[in-house]
């Protein structure tokens, strides 16, 4: 782990969440940027350097379910917090936002259809994949996805 630490980008890290629910496995990458102490929180949840990770976490909610401004909560997995905190201003499509509960735990939210409300601290932009959260957003118990893989991705 030492080692990949070391080839990171300083400034940016490419993430990935693997989702899954119904059999079905989908992963959706996120280019997080490390310059900012939520940022690299969420680095390390992904990776699991802090001993606690997104891994085997739920979506826990969606916000404005099939309108303008819907984003998708989660990853809130050990602090049975399940707080909403408003930012003023809005993001935009496939904006990653993340509160931190804690220093080792702390929840995502991903902007999924138009402009949101912020909540948190915006650490990211969905690469690829947010058609992925669009289909788990569809279900009748968001709750089913649950993250069955996370990490960072290391380009040589």
């Amino acid at each position: 782990m030492s080692e990949m630490v070391k080839r990171l980008d300083l400034n940016y890290t490419w993430t990935f969440l693997d989702m899954a629910w119904s059999g079905r496995r989908k992963r959706v990458y996120i280019q997080v940027n490390t310059n900012t102490t939520e940022g690299r929180q969420f680095v390390d949840l992904c990776t699991g350097q802090r001993g606690s990770s997104f891994l085997n976490t739920q979506l826990t909610r969606v916000w404005n379910k099939g309108k303008a401004g819907e984003c998708v909560f989660g990853g809130n997995y050990d602090s049975g917090v399940n707080r909403m905190l408003l930012s003023d201003g809005y993001c935009d499509e496939g904006t990653v936002m993340f509160m931190s509960h804690t220093d080792k735990s702390g929840e995502f939210i991903i902007s999924t259809n138009g402009q949101c409300q912020k909540f948190g601290i915006e650490v990211g932009l969905v690469w690829d994949g947010l058609k992925v959260l669009r289909e788990a957003v569809q279900l009748s118990d968001i709750t089913q996805v649950t993250v069955v893989d996370c990490g960072v991705m290391v380009f040589a």
